[in-house]
């Protein structure tokens, strides 16, 4: 088979680059949302399975405060893998019943507003860790306690940074967009 024969499977309307970012336009698939969803949340996988693995080596070779760093980066890393796998195959199940057009437009979009309105607890959640960690690790005297407030710290921090874009960049979406409009 030679290369121009071979099909490839991003879209073909529309800038690559912004269907990466989750940039459609209005003439998208109804699983847009949900495919967007999916793309997000593999980012998240990835940065759980970095944790467990650089977590893991640093718990195992080290001492006091990097260790506790390592283990909070393992426990925080099989969380957040868990919880990617586990909305991941929900976002997939979604994806199918939209292109398979059992769910309308007005479904979709209370889809993208319960996301948003979970992303948004999820950032205040990432606000307290990462207050709670600086305040413990400043204030405690033990090597592992401040290990411990390091390593929620910096997790909290992590996800402050990738829950607060995702709440930004879902108010972007078209499916919220729209909000007093019925599409039904």
């Amino acid at each position: 088979m030679r290369y121009s024969e071979m099909s490839i499977s991003l879209p073909q309307r529309g800038s690559r680059l912004a269907w990466v970012l989750g940039r459609g336009n209005v003439e998208s698939d109804r699983d847009d949302f949900f495919a967007w969803q999916e793309r997000v949340l593999d980012l998240l996988l990835a940065w759980g399975i970095g944790n467990v693995g650089a977590g893991t080596v640093l718990a195992l070779r080290s001492q006091g405060i990097k260790r506790a760093i390592g283990v909070q980066a393992v426990a925080w890393g099989l969380v957040d893998s868990a919880v990617a796998l586990y909305a991941g195959c929900i976002a997939r199940r979604h994806a199918t019943s939209a292109r398979s057009g059992m769910y309308g437009a007005r479904h979709i979009q209370q889809r993208a507003q319960r996301f948003e309105q979970l992303l948004a607890l999820q950032t205040a959640a990432d606000i307290a860790y990462v207050a709670a960690g600086a305040f413990f690790a400043y204030r405690s005297r033990a090597p592992w306690v401040q290990g411990t407030a390091i390593g929620v710290l910096i997790q909290g921090g992590a996800l402050l940074v990738y829950d607060a874009g995702l709440v930004v960049r879902l108010l972007t979406r078209p499916e919220l967009r729209h909000r007093e409009h019925r599409y039904d």
